[in-house]
């Protein structure tokens, strides 16, 4: 793999990493020497050791051109291992309740030094969409936690390296900064660094150095912020008197879960209104203010012509769901790809999405913003969501009944775009893979065939691009063993095994299934290897020949935790999940195997198959509400 290293920009990124964290910490980087080691099937994307760090290769080292989303979420995770040297070994929790001051700062600070010390000046908006939706997600599910939560014993910290350690942990953190403003919160953090180095602390210690640079008790906001769990929703309350707001609040929601919380959370946060001007949505006017209890008023918008957009959050201050009223709705469904700031556009993108979660939009309206909007959208981290989330859309939330219609519409859609994109751009390249993913008709399995041979202008079709074509053609039974066998014996790499072993798993026959399914429960096999079958497993348009394995799966994995290692035995559980198998039937299987053989699983075990039945309890749901 030396030859495909690009030393140049792991590097510059290095460097300017070192820079901003010693500047903004105030303190040297503390240690002798500083080591990025490429490790072949590393189990975690990457790790830090005091003075090194450890990275799963295929982060590191690229062996063909990649999205620039890539190359950026290379720089976030440099810069998140860099930033633990501080946050972690400079300074250590002294329990693992306090496992937030380590990844929930290095994430945080990870993102703040892409964005202002490297060339991805975007990169809120890759937050947004990418781990601000993880974190989303993980906090509307029955597991979610505290930020600062209780670590009895080893197992309950194995649990909580989670979207809520990290990602909601770091989106709080931006709250934070808002509440006390930034300069105080630098001043807070290097006087925590100059009295704590080579110590042991606690969130008391940290918030004892913010308080003091802020002359701001932060007591109340720990409690509500960092002490309970869930997502509040913030609503717009509108008069409208003719064609002028007569008066703006903002309705906050307590979260649905935890069951029965009552939690109004205090939300330092900016309310914005925007116009629709010629074939641009522009920023009219943006208010800053302090959001707190069931209802605040805005009155500096009333009086004011209504808006195109009304964006509560705007500039993602703070952590929470939002609705917009219909207008804005309505701007949102025919705009949303023509809006100038690209934090913005991500905001309306995650809160669309997660209204259509919620069942309040249909699979088909969303697939209609979608194709609207992406047109105009050019921060392919975000694309690259959007289109996940389009496929989740159709396989997961749409009626059984709709289902063949939307997959025709979004591959339709998908194919339109790819051939009106830039040549050789990373968008090209992103919808090319999504149309193939998505492809159901023989003349779009022939088109596929058409871009693993070149058609698509200014495409390059290196090594990683055939392989997203032939596992495409694979999983629609458009391809024979013996041509899989010979594109391996044309990449016989490690790599190449991998996406090798993924086609044929997704072979939609049930030999290819078989052989998969004991390969990844009864083989001591590598961890990329076992990751790439389960990938190929899982193949939602297979959903029919996935169910025989229901009943395997829940007699399988006690055994299969008892017997492989933790990070082994948690990609099984949560990648082989019948997660396509959408039916009552499933989701009895699983509340059957929790009430019986699982009662007394281990915990993060329970966690795991709890969180899966809750995606499917939330798929059936959408599904009947529209």
């Amino acid at each position: 793999m030396a030859q495909y290293l690009d030393p140049d920009d792991i590097f510059l990124l290095t460097k300017q990493g070192f820079d901003h964290f010693e500047k903004t910490f105030g303190l040297a980087y503390p240690f002798e020497k500083y080591d990025q080691i490429a490790v072949v099937d590393f189990n975690f994307g990457a790790m830090e050791n005091a003075g090194a760090v450890t990275f799963r290769e295929d982060l590191l080292v690229f062996r063909s051109h990649m999205p620039e989303k890539m190359y950026m979420s290379r720089a976030n995770v440099i810069l998140h291992e860099m930033a633990h040297m501080w946050f972690g070994d400079l300074v250590t929790m002294s329990w693992w309740d306090d496992l937030w001051l380590n990844e929930s700062f290095a994430e945080f600070m990870a993102y703040l030094a892409m964005v202002e010390a490297t060339r991805f000046t975007g990169g809120w908006a890759g937050f947004n969409s990418e781990r601000k939706n993880w974190a989303y997600r993980q906090d509307q599910l029955i597991s979610t936690h505290p930020i600062v939560a209780d670590m009895v014993d080893i197992e309950a910290v194995n649990a909580n390296f989670d979207g809520i350690t990290y990602a909601k942990g770091a989106s709080v953190l931006q709250q934070l900064v808002a509440h006390v403003g930034r300069d105080n919160f630098i001043t807070g953090l290097q006087k925590y660094f100059a009295k704590h180095a080579w110590g042991n602390t606690t969130l008391k210690d940290l918030f004892d150095q913010l308080e003091a640079a802020s002359g701001r008790s932060l007591d109340s906001w720990a409690a509500t912020w960092l002490q309970t769990a869930g997502v509040n929703t913030l609503r717009p309350e509108l008069t409208i008197d003719g064609d002028t707001y007569a008066s703006v609040a903002i309705k906050q929601e307590a979260p649905l879960i935890p069951a029965g919380s009552t939690e109004l959370r205090p939300h330092r946060l900016a309310v914005a209104l925007y116009d629709i001007d010629g074939d641009s949505v522009k920023l009219r006017t943006s208010v800053e203010l302090d959001v707190a209890g069931a209802l605040t008023d805005v009155p500096q918008f009333a009086g004011q012509k209504v808006a195109d957009l009304l964006l509560i959050n705007d500039r993602d201050l703070s952590y929470a769901k939002l609705r917009f009223d219909a207008r804005s709705l309505t701007t949102l469904k025919t705009h949303l790809g023509k809006i100038a700031d690209p934090l913005t556009r991500a905001l309306c993108w995650a809160a669309v999405w997660d209204m259509h979660r919620d069942g309040q939009i249909s699979s088909s309206d969303f697939l209609d913003i979608a194709f609207a909007g992406l047109p105009g959208e050019n921060d392919d981290a975000v694309v690259n969501i959007v289109l996940t989330q389009m496929y989740t859309s159709v396989e997961a939330y749409t009626p059984d009944s709709a289902r063949d219609q939307m997959r025709l519409k979004i591959a339709n859609g998908l194919d339109a775009l790819t051939k009106s994109s830039a040549s050789g751009s990373d968008l090209q390249m992103l919808f090319a893979r999504a149309f193939a993913q998505n492809a159901v008709t023989a003349e779009h399995i022939n088109a596929v065939r058409g871009l693993l041979n070149g058609s698509a202008p200014g495409f390059i079709v290196d090594a990683d691009q055939r392989w997203f074509f032939i596992i495409a053609l694979s999983e629609r039974g458009a391809i024979t063993k013996e041509e899989l066998d010979a594109e391996l014996a044309r990449d016989n790499t490690t790599s190449g095994n991998c996406f090798h072993e993924t086609a044929v798993a997704a072979s939609p026959t049930v030999e290819a299934k078989n052989y998969a399914w004991n390969k990844i429960i009864n083989e001591d096999i590598q961890t990329s290897v076992r990751s790439a079958l389960v990938v190929g497993f899982q193949r939602p348009i297979q959903r029919e020949l996935l169910a025989s394995y229901v009943d395997q799966y829940f007699d399988s994995i006690i055994t299969v935790w008892e017997s492989k290692s933790y990070e082994g035995a948690s990609k099984i559980v949560s990648g082989l999940y019948p997660t396509w198998v959408l039916s009552q039937s499933t989701i009895d299987k699983t509340t059957s195997w929790l009430d019986t053989v699982g009662k007394d699983a281990p915990t993060v075990l329970r966690k795991l198959v709890t969180e899966a039945r809750d995606g499917l309890l939330r798929a059936v749901n959408v599904q009947s509400s529209k």
